[in-house]
């Protein structure tokens, strides 16, 4: 294949990731995929190939082998063997570095690593120098700051920690501004920018659907608060909540709570990929709900928000740091309090009749990191 007569180079993107083809494996799959999907759409359309190279541990205690899975003719699909134990970590770097690094790597290719804190960094920049890649850190938020307790040094520690690649690719600009110490070469990408919404497929009911897709938990409580804001809503609206974590909590919440609405309140369970995108894009408004007193806050963005926008949704927020100083904030409704009678009076304040587009903001977004993304890469 020509690509404007010059080979280019091959992209080796390590992150957690698997497929159905391993289900039986029990590998992790964290609720990365879709924007991890979008850039690696991206790489192939500036005639990149990827190798997806995953690190995914496995929930059985049993040794797998390292598979290989071809996802299209641009981007093939490694998965690490899994060794039970607490080596298993220290045995799917050394089979990246030993095995794989051989068999795959050519010099000058590119090494993309998506953020996580069980990345080894003394062996990928290793591999980077070995083979003279581009190191490039895709960094989505500061792990230290997602929990109820921060510690300085372990923020300290982890931004330290980010300091070895060439060059970046960040959620926002504030996440720039916080790791990028010595002004290294980056982008910004905040989510998945292609528009999807292809049919008029709706519940068709006359009642007007809101949805939240993400992560249940106590830290940034967003389904709770959702599940609270259903009290002060009238009985045409429903509200679907899609997710994982402490859906047991979630349940019985919802159950010890049913007595006090009028709204219809559904949890649907988690749903990925196609199903999640086909289930959200029947939806009439996105809620990017969760706690506006988290420090995680100023150093994450939520991708459910871009989805939502790429989906056809209206967006109803939270106005944290990061997204009100977004390249989205124009094209969201704001609530300004973390109270349920705030949420639901931003919730109700959408005329869903009215005419509404997101596909012109998606365009632009896809163009411009495109654009973006071919200046890092051969810069």
């Amino acid at each position: 294949m020509k690509k404007n007569s010059v080979e280019k180079k091959t992209v080796h993107y390590l992150s957690l990731r698997s497929f159905p083809e391993f289900k039986k494996e029990k590998r992790r799959n964290p609720p990365s995929a879709q924007k991890v999907d979008y850039i690696i759409e991206t790489l192939n359309n500036l005639g990149y190939r990827v190798n997806y190279v995953s690190f995914s541990e496995s929930a059985n205690n049993r040794f797998y082998r390292a598979k290989k899975l071809k996802l299209s003719e641009m981007t093939d699909f490694y998965l690490c063997p899994n060794v039970p134990g607490k080596y298993r970590e220290s045995f799917a770097f050394r089979w990246f570095s030993g095995i794989y690094a051989r068999k795959h790597i050519s010099k000058g290719d590119i090494l993309l690593v998506y953020h996580t804190n069980g990345m080894r960094n003394d062996i990928l920049r290793a591999v980077a120098d070995k083979y003279k890649m581009d190191f490039i850190y895709e960094v989505e938020e500061i792990y230290a700051c997602v929990k109820n307790e921060i510690n300085d040094e372990e923020v300290k520690n982890e931004i330290d920690f980010l300091q070895c690649p060439q060059k970046y690719i960040f959620c926002t600009k504030t996440l720039e501004t916080t790791v990028n110490l010595k002004n290294k070469p980056f982008v910004i990408v905040e989510g998945y920018l292609k528009y999807l919404k292809t049919g008029s497929v709706t519940f068709n009911d006359q009642r007007t659907h809101c949805v939240y897709g993400g992560i249940i938990d106590g830290v940034k409580g967003g389904a709770f608060s959702i599940v609270d804001a259903c009290n002060y809503l009238p009985e045409n609206y429903v509200v679907h909540i899609l997710g994982y974590g402490n859906t047991s909590k979630l349940k019985k919440k919802i159950l010890a709570t049913e007595n006090d609405r009028k709204c219809e309140l559904r949890y649907e369970g988690l749903k990925e990929g196609k199903q999640y995108l086909d289930f959200i894009s029947k939806c009439d408004i996105g809620l990017c709900v969760q706690s506006m007193k988290g420090n995680y806050n100023k150093v994450s963005f939520p991708s459910k928000l871009v989805l939502y926008l790429a989906s056809g949704l209206r967006v109803v927020s939270c106005k944290t740091e990061t997204i009100k100083n977004s390249r989205l904030a124009n094209h969201l409704l704001f609530y300004n309090e973390d109270t349920p009678q705030a949420i639901a009076k931003a919730i109700m304040s959408i005329d869903v009749s009215t005419p509404y587009d997101s596909k012109s903001l998606m365009d632009k977004l896809d163009l411009e990191f495109k654009n973006d993304l071919k200046r890092l890469l051969e810069g």
